[in-house]
């Protein structure tokens, strides 16, 4: 009895302390912060760590609401985990209003439920979410959020925490404590963290801490919080060497049975190369297999047997490539290799190439004759890459990371044909589309009704006054060895306006996005996705003048050159155009690679897109 009641103290003790602490740290706390919707007040994250790498990560923080905006994003709180190897444990979490009042949760405010990809492919995903919904938040109030995070996935601890977002942080401490033994890499800012370590008997605590952070001000076009934000970079491997051999060797040793082979032999029994072996076994896996979503950060590498993968006809992408090696394994081909390409947008910063991070993993994949192939897609093209740079491991005999990018330049190619008579013309349209466009189209219109794909492919055109009528036409969607090829015909019945002695018309625009709507920016401009679009314009003039020999073209689309430079990248507009043999015809190139454009440079680049988007650029005059 004696021993309860004194736990029941120490209890009713450790409460009061905790009561206390919370005073102090909203005490004094702005009311107000400009372009914030709350006041990150404290954060306290700290892990730690034991000798199989299962850990334990406790997070404590007091978040303000400033505003309304604050109240609706803020009012509920998802913790996600994983629940094939995490456990999470709520601490004393609770809604203090502006008098200071302390608004328990109802227990019937806590939810524990599978996340929409779980549900949607519960094989390869686990992910769960305790969501807590504070009661009466309104603007004033704090929410104090304390909970523990159990891992035992029992591989080298690493990841990314982050030290400024959208809302500020007056104090933020993350705290990991290790083993000696272990020797941890890490990367942060040292002129705006304070980094402090001290040894704890068996282990070593390191600390780091910002206070009065500022805030990253979103806008579309933003580079990732990891090239411009105030990032803690943390691992226990080494470098990508290690992590790429503990990983990606669980997918080289592939084991195969007789029907694997004789399913092999039989794929590939009347190719003549290497080259064709390899495309009908993609082709056969596209036609045959479904991808099931998995998170390549979160999952075991570990393949489920071939076998049951060939008889389920589906499996996530560790699966589906590890069949594809296998196949090929067995029909000869050598040097293929399991691989990850690492996610896109963060390669613009050197963290990734030299800290070992599960997170920074986007998807396997596999490599063969310096070509990626991502099998188990119908609309995934051949040797799919995109036309973008990206950093991969590779699973050869170095386990090496390496700086990919593919040969081929143009992502876009149109040729328009135009048939003008009098104020109509009828425009044929060949298109062409690689890398990153190709999969795009091929995944929009690939599965869809032939009267769905002209409604869609009307409105992505955008071109109000002209009217399909024919296609698209797609020419190959089943090679997926090509790049895609595309047919369709425009007709305009207002094409020409005529105000003798000169004519004048307008060409399509070039079809590309970029938002810059902004005059001027905080942060910087990232462009992750390279455009490069080629169009050839033969405008058949012949029926528009008795004498078209002696038409004359007028404006600078004759010769037109622009050039936007940032750092070592050049982008650039030109067109060019001459009469020949009754026809107009003009060469249009646009070119913006991939970048990240400062600030500082953002307003001239905002000029070039506009001059790019210029509706005199797309103008023909005649006389």
């Amino acid at each position: 009895m004696i021993k309860k009641i004194f736990a029941l103290l120490l209890v009713i003790f450790a409460f009061n302390l905790f009561a206390d602490r919370i005073d102090d740290i909203i005490r004094d706390v702005p009311g107000e912060y400009p372009d914030a919707s709350a006041l990150n007040v404290l954060t306290e994250i700290n892990m730690a760590v034991e000798e199989d790498f299962s850990f334990q990560r406790h997070v404590f923080y007091v978040k303000k609401m400033l505003n309304y905006k604050g109240k609706k994003r803020y009012s509920d709180v998802k913790i996600s985990y994983n629940a094939d190897f995490e456990e999470v444990e709520l601490g004393h979490c609770f809604t203090i209003d502006t008098e200071g009042n302390r608004i328990e949760i109802p227990e019937n405010q806590i939810y524990d439920m599978n996340d929409t990809e779980s549900i949607m492919s519960p094989d390869y995903i686990n992910f769960r979410e305790k969501i807590i919904n504070f009661p009466q938040i309104e603007p004033g109030y704090f929410v104090v959020v304390d909970y523990t995070i159990t891992n035992k996935r029992c591989e080298p601890v690493n990841g990314v925490e982050h030290l400024k977002e959208t809302n500020p942080y007056l104090n933020k401490i993350f705290t990991i404590k290790f083993p000696k033994k272990f020797k941890l890499n890490y990367h942060y800012d040292k002129d705006i963290v304070q980094f402090t370590q001290k040894k704890e008997g068996k282990f070593n605590v390191y600390s780091w801490n910002v206070k009065d952070t500022d805030i990253y001000k979103e806008k579309n076009n933003s580079p990732s919080l990891l090239v411009s934000g105030t990032p803690i970079v943390f691992s226990f491997y080494k470098d990508w060497h290690e992590l790429a051999a503990e990983k990606l060797s669980k997918l080289k040793s592939i084991k195969t049975d007789a029907s694997i082979i004789e399913l092999a032999k039989n794929i590939t029994e009347n190719c003549e190369n290497d080259d064709s072996k390899v495309l009908a076994v993609y082709k056969y896996m596209a036609e045959n297999f479904n991808e099931k979503k998995s998170y390549t950060s979160e999952i075991d590498f570990t393949p489920e047997p071939l076998t049951e993968v060939f008889e389920k006809k589906f499996g996530s992408e560790k699966e589906l490539t590890a069949l594809f090696i296998g196949l090929l394994q067995s029909a000869g081909i050598k040097d293929i290799y399991p691989a990850v390409i690492l996610s896109k947008n963060n390669r613009f910063s050197e963290i990734q190439e030299k800290y070992a991070v599960n997170n920074f993993m986007d998807r396997i994949c596999v490599f063969w004759n310096n070509y990626l192939y991502c099998p188990g897609n119908s609309y995934m093209p051949f040797a799919f890459t995109g036309n973008n740079e990206v950093n991969i491991l590779v699973g050869n005999d170095k386990y090496e990371l390496i700086k990919y990018k593919t040969e081929k330049a143009v992502c876009e190619e149109n040729t328009y044909n135009y048939l003008v008579k009098d104020n109509f013309a009828k425009i044929e349209v060949e298109s062409e589309y690689s890398g990153n466009m190709n999969f795009q189209k091929r995944q929009m219109f690939l599965n869809m009704p032939d009267a769905q794909r002209k409604i869609w492919f009307n409105q992505y055109l955008g071109e109000k006054s002209a009217k399909l009528t024919d296609g698209p036409n797609f020419l190959n969607f089943d090679k997926i060895d090509e790049d895609l090829k595309m047919t369709y015909t425009l007709e305009y019945s207002d094409f020409v306006v005529d105000q003798k002695p000169y004519k004048y018309f307008k060409l399509l625009s070039p079809n590309f996005s970029l938002d810059v709507a902004l005059d001027e920016r905080d942060n910087n401009y990232q462009i992750s996705e390279k455009i490069f679009i080629r169009e050839n314009f033969i405008i058949d003039i012949s029926n528009l003048s008795k004498e078209s020999d002696k038409i004359e073209l007028l404006n600078s689309i004759k010769n037109n050159l622009q050039e936007f430079v940032s750092n070592d990248k050049t982008a650039y507009f030109k067109m060019e155009s001459k009469i020949e043999d009754g026809k107009i015809i003009v060469n249009r190139e646009v070119y913006i690679p991939e970048c990240i454009i400062s600030n500082k440079k953002y307003p001239e680049f905002k000029q070039f897109i506009l001059s790019i988007q210029n509706p005199i650029n797309n103008m023909v005059f005649l006389k």
